[in-house]
C-alpha cells in the first residue's frame, strides 16, 4: 500500500524523520491531505489564505529562512517519495528512464542535498533494495527512475522525461549561474513535465532579491487562492522551533539587515539587482571576442588596476558610433584582464607596459581610472607615456551615468562571459539619506564590469563636452583676434589683440 508523504518521511522502516508542526503542514499542503485546526491555523499564516482546498498542487514555492529544514525535511524527501511512489514508470515509453532532479545553487549544496537522497535510500531497510546503481550525483532505481542532484550551472536538463523536479535555492541561483538561469531552468523543468498529467515542480530558497522567479511567484501568488500554485512563506523559528532563541536574537543585534531576510523570510526592501538581464544581454555582440583599431574613430580608454588578491588589473576600450538620423551609440572594442595565477602574482609593471602598447595600437594617449589608486600606477604609466587620469566619477557615479546607455540599447559589448556575469550580478542597495550603493555581491567580482562602464562615461563626458574654440581672422592683414564656437552662436573678443578693430558680427 502507497504510503502519504507524510507516513513515508515518518516512519521508522521508511525515512524515520521527526517533523515540526510547520514542516508537517506544508508538506500535508502539498499533496493535499486533511489538516487538523491547528495545522489550519499555520496554514494561513504561511500561505496568505483563507481557504484551504483539500487539492494537491502542481507547483509550489516556499520561502522559508535558514536552517528550516527546507532540505532535509522538505526537498530530498519529496525527490526519493516521488522516484518510489509517484507511478511515473508506467508514464513513460519503452527503454525511457524518468530524472528526478534537483537543481542545487552550487556543487557544494548539490553534494550536500545529494547526501540526504543517498543516506534516505541506503540506510532504510525497505528502500535499499529499490538502489540499482549509484553514480557520482545520481541514482538509478530499480523502477527505471533516476534521481540526481546537479549544480544551477548545468545546461542538460532538456530533453529529459522530468516527473517531478526540485529548485533549491533558486535565489541564490544568479550567484553561481547566470542571471537568468532561474528563469531558463524553470521552464527545462516545465518542458520536461508536459507528457506527465500530475507532475510537479517543487521550488523553495530563503528570500534574496526582489527579482527572479522566487520573488515573481510571491509578489504574484502569495496570499491568493490560485489552484496552480501555492505560496509559501515562514521563518525558520516557525519552521524549525529547535533552534535557540537567544541565539537567534544574539544574531538579529549584530546584524538586523540580513537577519530579516535569512531568519524571518523577508524580501530585502533596499536590494534590487542593478540591471535586468535582458538590457545586458541585449547589449551583448554575439561572437565579438575584439575589435582592431580604425582610423576614422576616436578610442576612449580606463583602466581598473586592482591586482591584489583575486582581483584583475583591467583595461576597457571604447569607442563612439553616430550612425546618420540614428542616436549615439558606444561600441566596446577591447577588453582584457590580468590575475594572479595560483599564489604568483602578477608584475603589475609588466601589465602597464603591456597596456601601453595596447593603447598606443588605438591611438590613445591617455587612460581613465580609480581616482584612489596608488601613486606608483599614475607613475609607471607616465614612464610609458601615457597620461593617468583620476576618474572624476565614483564606481557608483560611473554605474548610474551608464544606465540610460543599456536602458536606451545604445552599448554594444563584447561577448565576454565574466563581464556579462558580473553585469548581471550586480546589486544595487539604498542607504539612509537616499544613496545608492551599486555593488558586486558578497564574494563576487566587478573589475570588468568597472573598467567597462568607466570607459563608457569617459566617451559619454567627451560627447557631451563643449566643441572647441575656432579662431577666426578679422584683423588686419588676417590676423585673428577672436574666438567662434558654434556649441551657442557666441563671439568673444581676444582683449589682447591690438584695440580699434572691428569684430565679426555673427
Amino acid at each position: 500500500m502507497k504510503p502519504t508523504i507524510v507516513e513515508f518521511v515518518k516512519d521508522p522502516q521508511l525515512l524515520g524523520l521527526e517533523l515540526s508542526d510547520a514542516q508537517e503542514t506544508l508538506l500535508r499542503a502539498i499533496y493535499g491531505l486533511p489538516l487538523s485546526k491547528d495545522q489550519e491555523q499555520l496554514w494561513r499564516a504561511c500561505t496568505g489564505r483563507e481557504t484551504y482546498s483539500g487539492e494537491p498542487y502542481a507547483e509550489v514555492t516556499v520561502v522559508a529562512g535558514a536552517r528550516a529544514g527546507k532540505d532535509s525535511r522538505i526537498a530530498a524527501p519529496i525527490v526519493v517519495y516521488e522516484a518510489l511512489f509517484g507511478g511515473h514508470e508506467g508514464q513513460l515509453s519503452r527503454g525511457e528512464r524518468g530524472m528526478v532532479p534537483l537543481v542545487a545553487q552550487d556543487s557544494r549544496a548539490a553534494s550536500i542535498a545529494f547526501g540526504y537522497v543517498r543516506s534516505y535510500l541506503e540506510d532504510s531497510p525497505m528502500l535499499a533494495g529499490r538502489v540499482e546503481k549509484v553514480l557520482t550525483r545520481e541514482i538509478e532505481l530499480s523502477n527505471g527512475i533516476s534521481v540526481a542532484c546537479f549544480p544551477c550551472t548545468l545546461r542538460s536538463l532538456r530533453g529529459w522525461s522530468i516527473p517531478v523536479g526540485v529548485m533549491d535555492e533558486l535565489g541564490f541561483y544568479r550567484l553561481e549561474g547566470q542571471a537568468d538561469s532561474d528563469a531558463e531552468i524553470q521552464t527545462s523543468l516545465r518542458r520536461g513535465q508536459l507528457s506527465f498529467p500530475a507532475p510537479k515542480l517543487l521550488k523553495i530558497s530563503t528570500p534574496y532579491l526582489k527579482s527572479g522567479v522566487l520573488f515573481d511567484d510571491f509578489s504574484k501568488h502569495y496570499g491568493e487562492d490560485n489552484p496552480d500554485i501555492l505560496v509559501w512563506r515562514a521563518s525558520s523559528a516557525l519552521m524549525n522551533p529547535t533552534l535557540q532563541g537567544s541565539r537567534l536574537e544574539q544574531v538579529k543585534r549584530l546584524d538586523p539587515l540580513r537577519f530579516s531576510r535569512e531568519y524571518e523570510a523577508e524580501f530585502s526592501g533596499d536590494l534590487t539587482a542593478f540591471l535586468p538581464w535582458e538590457w545586458v544581454a541585449d547589449a551583448v555582440v554575439k561572437g565579438r571576442r575584439e575589435l582592431p583599431p580604425r582610423n576614422d574613430v576616436t578610442y576612449y580608454a580606463a583602466v581598473d588596476p586592482s591586482g591584489g588578491g583575486a582581483d584583475a588589473f583591467t583595461l576597457s576600450i571604447v569607442h563612439l558610433e553616430q550612425a546618420e538620423g540614428l542616436p549615439l551609440r558606444i561600441v566596446q572594442d577591447v577588453l582584457r584582464g590580468w590575475r594572479r595565477k595560483g599564489k604568483e602574482s602578477p608584475d603589475l609593471r609588466a601589465v602597464v607596459g603591456e597596456i601601453a602598447g595596447i593603447l598606443r595600437s588605438y591611438l590613445i594617449g591617455s587612460v581613465v581610472g580609480d581616482r584612489y589608486a596608488a601613486s606608483w600606477v599614475s607613475q609607471a604609466f607616465a614612464e610609458e607615456g601615457i597620461q593617468y587620469v583620476a576618474s572624476p566619477w565614483s564606481k557608483a557615479e560611473a554605474y548610474l551615468e551608464s544606465l540610460p546607455v543599456f536602458s536606451q540599447g545604445r552599448l554594444e559589448i563584447l561577448d565576454h562571459p565574466q563581464l556579462i556575469r558580473e553585469l548581471q550580478c550586480l546589486e544595487r542597495r539604498t542607504r539612509a539619506g537616499g544613496k545608492d550603493v551599486i555593488d558586486h555581491p558578497r564574494g563576487g567580482h566587478d573589475d570588468f564590469a568597472n573598467v567597462t562602464t568607466l570607459a563608457v562615461v569617459s566617451a559619454l563626458s567627451a560627447a557631451s563636452a563643449p566643441e572647441p574654440w575656432e579662431e577666426v581672422e578679422i584683423g588686419p592683414g588676417g590676423d585673428p583676434c577672436g574666438f567662434f564656437t558654434e556649441l551657442d552662436d557666441s563671439y568673444v573678443i581676444d582683449e589682447d589683440r591690438e584695440a580699434g578693430w572691428t569684430p565679426v558680427s555673427w
